[in-house]
């Protein structure tokens, strides 16, 4: 099968990206031929189809200042995009095509272009996007599911910025007045029951929506290399306040008799400490993070944000760590509190688990090995016959849903398109 693979970042960003790269690897090592669309960027993993890539924008500081104004037109429609997916379904022809996050970097707007020559499309929701103008669906802990454009803009719940919410709202306003992401996409694949529930409220059909989690790519068992003489737990990823991971920091105060390590790139105005016990490790490539893994005492993380499923827990459990997270999210599909690790109410219960499991050495081996053998659940293997089985129903049904795309969706939605 001939299988179109698209993200907007080709190199590991963070959850969502690395989820991407390795399914692209699964793939390819079932025999499928795997293309990929992506935005060019000097991180990118080496691609043979990256002369199709559109242009970097960026949104940070250090971006200039063209490719912040680009980057803002690109948020609503990027007619580069439309032109270079169109080269490349001409070359590549795909029988089906497998989007994860294109949001601001690529747009939606390549949808269309692909929907109009009957090729079925896939979607991961990794993120709440699709439903809320803060993909995080919430800010400074207030959940954002049904709060008015308005005071979503005046509150400044997108990036603490006015401007930042104005174009959030305007953004999710305008793709859902086109209609562009439901009405091309035929199947949504969500990593868990919890993010499929929050989809469904929100209004997505549920006949559209199949859960299949996420998976972690088998790796063959090394030795521990780095022979560290300190204790430490260990929290990777995005580390942000809207992470908890400043409440983190606050709770090692109290934790003496081991460190927290934090891995990962920094966001908006979180500060790490001078503090004794607490060490950044900076952003490190998957050979790094995989030994850091190796040598914690357990895998942590503070988010009390509603997790679509929380790769670090999976990550953490497939080298046989315990983990430690709050509850009210995906993370009850993938940890069995007090089996695998603990899912707590609050953060006093989370510095009372941390200094438990510090302690009790052979709790932790009790967990560890609850861990590994739970991780086999989220395997390749266990993987790739649930998404085969989406790609081959959707791709021998093609003919049927060209028709219905075009007679019952897509009519009124090209006179919209032809007015962008």
């Amino acid at each position: 099968m001939k299988i179109l693979e698209i993200n907007k970042f080709n190199f590991v960003q963070g959850g969502a990206d690395k989820h991407f790269l390795d399914l692209v690897e699964l793939l390819k090592a079932q025999n499928h031929e795997v293309a990929v669309f992506s935005m060019q960027h000097p991180k990118n993993k080496l691609s043979l189809w990256r002369k199709y890539f559109v242009s970097y924008v960026g949104y940070n500081e250090n971006d200039s200042l063209w490719q912040k104004i680009k980057g803002t037109f690109r948020i609503f429609y990027s007619w580069e995009a439309k032109y270079k997916i169109k080269k490349l379904l001409n070359d590549f022809q795909p029988d089906i095509v497998h989007i994860h996050n294109i949001y601001h970097q690529i747009s939606p707007s390549i949808l269309p272009e692909i929907k109009k020559r009957g090729i079925p499309i896939v979607m991961t929701v990794h993120d709440y996007n699709l439903i809320c103008p803060n993909y995080l669906m919430q800010d400074n802990g207030q959940q954002l599911d049904n709060i008015g454009a308005w005071d979503f803009i005046l509150n400044k719940h997108f990036k603490n910025s006015f401007l930042k919410s104005l174009l959030a709202v305007l953004e999710n306003k305008f793709h859902r007045y086109l209609n562009i992401y439901d009405g091309n996409i035929d199947c949504y694949i969500s990593p868990s029951q919890f993010t499929k529930r929050k989809l469904i409220k929100a209004g997505i059909a549920k006949e559209k929506i199949v859960v299949i989690p996420h998976f972690a790519l088998e790796e063959k068992r090394e030795k521990k290399i780095l022979n560290l003489k300190r204790k430490f737990v260990l929290h990777f990823g995005r580390l942000s306040k809207e992470k908890g991971i400043d409440s983190l920091i606050e709770i090692f105060k109290e934790i003496p008799e081991a460190s927290l390590f934090l891995a990962g790139n920094i966001e908006g105005d979180l500060e790490i400490p001078d503090q004794y016990n607490v060490k950044y490790l900076g952003f490190l490539n998957n050979n790094g993070l995989k030994h850091f893994i190796r040598e914690s005492l357990f895998v942590i993380s503070p988010s009390r944000l509603p997790e679509t499923f929380g790769l670090i827990a999976l990550e953490a459990m497939r080298y046989g760590k315990p983990f430690i997270g709050f509850r009210g999210s995906a993370f009850s599909e993938i940890v069995e509190n007090e089996k695998t690790g603990f899912l707590c109410r609050s953060e006093a219960e989370m510095a009372e688990k941390i200094k438990l499991l510090i302690a009790d050495g052979g709790l932790r081996a009790l967990f560890s090995r609850n861990a590994l053998a739970k991780s086999k659940e989220f395997s390749g293997s266990v993987y790739y016959p649930k998404i085969e089985r989406i790609f081959k129903s959707l791709a021998e049904n093609r003919e049927m849903l060209t028709k219905y795309a075009i007679d019952a969706k897509l009519t009124s939605q090209y006179k919209v398109e032809n007015r962008v």
